[in-house]
C-alpha cells in the first residue's frame, strides 16, 4: 500500500502537497462542480418515469442584477434556493436533505494498494469516541442550532448555512421570519466498487494510501460522478427526487480530476456539487468526503460547507440562463486564473497562497466535537452592489474578511488588496 506522508497533502478546503513513497506529488488540490446535464431526452421512458415520481421542486427565486461600474456595469440574471429575501411575507423554506452514506470498496490489487472498503456508517476509532461518521455529520453544525456571529451582527441560533443567507440579505431579512432550513434524513448506504483491474461491477480504478490515521482512497472524479448519477436516475427515485437535496457522504475517500477543469490528473477533490436536468427542474446534489485520516485538517464540515452554499447560491451551475457573474480570479483558491461564476466559497478557500485571506468559523458541537465551517462570500462581492440587501455589518463575506467587493479579473490581473 502506497504511504502518505503526514502534512497535508491537497483537498478541495485545505490544500498542500505531500509526497508519496515512490517520490510523486500531488498538485495542489481544489473544491469544484461539474455543469448541470441531462441525463436523457424528454420523451424517453426513463425521463418519463422520473417525472411521474416527481414531489414539488425545491423552492427557488430568480435575480436579475446590474454589476458595478467597476465590475463592467453588465446585467446578469441566475437562480438562488429558497424565497426572494426582497419579497413581503417572508418566511421560512425547508430543504429535505437527504444524507446517503456511500460504502466504497477500492480493490487495488493490481496495482499493489490492495483491498479497502470505506464505511461511513460503522464507528471511526480515528475520531473520538468512536462515532460513525454519519453522525459526526448530522451532530455538525451544518445541521443543528448554533449562535452566529457574523461581522459583530447577531444573526441568530441557527444553522449554518441558514445563518449565511440571513447575513447575505441582512438588511432586507432582519428581524424577520426568512430561513432556509435544511431538514436531514439519513438514507440507506449504496454499495460503490472501484477496481484497477476492471472487470464488472467496477466504477472505475482507485488507489489506497495510508494516511496519519487510517486510509485514504482515491477515485477518478468523473467515474464517481457517473456512479452517482446512475444512482440518482436507476436506484433512488421516488425517494430522491427534485424536491430533495442529496448528498453523498464518503469515508476518507477524495477524487482525482482527468482534466475537467485546469491541470489535468490533480488531486485531491474533496467534494462538489453538480446537478441532473429532469424536465424543466433540477435535481442538485453533491457528494463530499468526511476526512477523518487528519490528511486534510481537522474540523470535519469545512468542505461540507463549501459545497452545501455554493449548490444553495449556484445551483445552475455554468448554465446560459444564469449564476455567472463578472470574472473574478486569484485569490482564494482561483490562484493565477480568472473565473466567472457565483461559487461562493471558491474565493475564501483556504490554503492557497499567495492570495487566500479567509477567517472560518469554528463550532464545539453537542457531541463534544470541534467543527470548522469555512468563511463565504456574498453574493454582493461578486457583483459590487447591494441591491438584494446589504451584508451583515456591511461587510461583503460573512466572516469579516471582505469589506469590498471583487476586483475585476482579466487574465493577468492580481487581485491584489484591500480586502
Amino acid at each position: 500500500m502506497k504511504r502518505l506522508a503526514l502534512a497535508v497533502l491537497c483537498s478541495a478546503y485545505v490544500v498542500g502537497v505531500a509526497t508519496l513513497a515512490f517520490g510523486q506529488q500531488f498538485p495542489p488540490g481544489y473544491s469544484t462542480w461539474l455543469p448541470v446535464t441531462r441525463m436523457a431526452p424528454d420523451d424517453s421512458a426513463a425521463a418519463q418515469f422520473a417525472l411521474s415520481a416527481l414531489a414539488s421542486p425545491l423552492p427557488t427565486f430568480a435575480y436579475n442584477i446590474q454589476a458595478s461600474s467597476a465590475l463592467g456595469g453588465g446585467f446578469y440574471s441566475g437562480t438562488i434556493l429558497g424565497r426572494n429575501p426582497l419579497n413581503r411575507g417572508k418566511t421560512t423554506t425547508t430543504i429535505p436533505t437527504q444524507i446517503i452514506p456511500l460504502v466504497i470498496t477500492i480493490d487495488d490489487t493490481a496495482g499493489g494498494s490492495g483491498i479497502v472498503t470505506y464505511d461511513p456508517t460503522v464507528p471511526d476509532a480515528c475520531v473520538t469516541g468512536n462515532p460513525t461518521d454519519v453522525s459526526v455529520i448530522t451532530g455538525s453544525p451544518i445541521f443543528t442550532n448554533n449562535a452566529w456571529t457574523m461581522n459583530g451582527v447577531n444573526i441568530g441560533t441557527t444553522q449554518y448555512i441558514d445563518a449565511f443567507q440571513r447575513a447575505e440579505f441582512w438588511s432586507l431579512v432582519q428581524g424577520t421570519p426568512y430561513h432556509l432550513i435544511l431538514s436531514p434524513s439519513t438514507l440507506g448506504s449504496q454499495p460503490l466498487t472501484f477496481r484497477t483491474s476492471g472487470g464488472a461491477g467496477s466504477s472505475g480504478p482507485g488507489t489506497n494510501y495510508i494516511g496519519p490515521c487510517g486510509n485514504v482512497g482515491v477515485v477518478n472524479m468523473l467515474d464517481l460522478n457517473a456512479a452517482i448519477q446512475n444512482l440518482l436516475m436507476n436506484v433512488l427515485p421516488p425517494t430522491v427526487n427534485v424536491g430533495t437535496f442529496p448528498i453523498f457522504e464518503m469515508k476518507n475517500v477524495v477524487s482525482a480530476n482527468p482534466g475537467h477543469m485546469a491541470t489535468p490528473g490533480t488531486c485531491c477533490i474533496l467534494g462538489y456539487h453538480s446537478g441532473i436536468f429532469v424536465g424543466t427542474n433540477v435535481q442538485i446534489y453533491s457528494p463530499f468526503d468526511l476526512d477523518s485520516s487528519g490528511a486534510f485538517g481537522s474540523g470535519f464540515t469545512g468542505s461540507l460547507s463549501h459545497e452545501m452554499a455554493e449548490a444553495i447560491n449556484n445551483p445552475l451551475v455554468f448554465q446560459a440562463n444564469g449564476n455567472l457573474t463578472p470574472s473574478w480570479g486569484n485569490i482564494g483558491q482561483v490562484q493565477g486564473a480568472c473565473q466567472n461564476n457565483f461559487e461562493v466559497g471558491d474565493p475564501l478557500s483556504p490554503g492557497n497562497p499567495p492570495n487566500d485571506p479567509t477567517n472560518s468559523f469554528s463550532v464545539v458541537g453537542g457531541n463534544g466535537l470541534t467543527y470548522n465551517t469555512q468563511e463565504l462570500a456574498f453574493y454582493s462581492w461578486f457583483f459590487g452592489t447591494t441591491s438584494l440587501g446589504i451584508g451583515a455589518g456591511g461587510k461583503f463575506s460573512n466572516n469579516g474578511t471582505f469589506s469590498l467587493s471583487a476586483y475585476f479579473c482579466p487574465p493577468g490581473t492580481p487581485q491584489g488588496g484591500p480586502y
